[in-house]
């Protein structure tokens, strides 16, 4: 092997080395760009939610359902969207000072209210949308003090354990 031989091999592991690092941060910036989508796509649906949450009268809790979990999910409320509507009208007929919303995973975006029942589909492509939405809701809520009147109902354990994280991180 010559010395030409060498460098024009270590020329082409290194132009391989440059290739999976332009992949990698091909993926990064695709992320990114997913991140920035999902924040643009759920920052009015979290203004809307959170003024919700600040008009919630003192004795009132912010319910919010996992809506898929509950109509999918092994611990479901609801067959469909429509009964796990219902249920929610329920709720609040049974408990005035409450509000009910309900967060769905959707391809588009989208929201509408019905008295104190909220329902919005995140919009977007991507697994876990509805569980992150929830999450950082949670989140929002626990820096303005507001958390302790939210009720997650999920049967969604990750879910839950994040939302206790939040919760416990949060206060600390």
């Amino acid at each position: 092997m010559k010395a030409q031989d060498v460098i024009l091999s270590s020329k082409v592991l290194h132009l391989r080395e440059l290739k999976g690092e332009v992949e990698r941060l091909k993926a990064d910036c695709q992320r990114l760009r997913n991140e920035n989508a999902t924040l643009k796509e759920h920052f009015d649906l979290a203004l809307v939610a959170a003024q919700d949450l600040r008009a919630l009268d003192a004795d009132g809790t912010f319910v919010v359902v996992d809506g898929w979990n509950q109509i999918l999910g092994n611990d479901r409320l609801a067959q469909n969207r429509a009964e796990l509507l219902a249920e929610a009208r329920r709720r609040v007929a049974a408990h005035p000072a409450d509000f009910v919303w309900i967060v769905y995973d959707g391809e588009y975006e989208n929201s509408f209210a019905e008295g104190r029942v909220r329902v919005s589909y995140t919009g977007g492509k991507g697994p876990q949308r509805a569980d992150d939405f929830i999450v950082d809701f949670v989140r929002m809520a626990k820096w303005l003090g507001l958390d302790a009147k939210i009720e997650v109902v999920t049967g969604d354990k990750e879910l839950l354990k994040r939302i206790k994280k939040v919760r416990r991180d949060a206060a600390n």
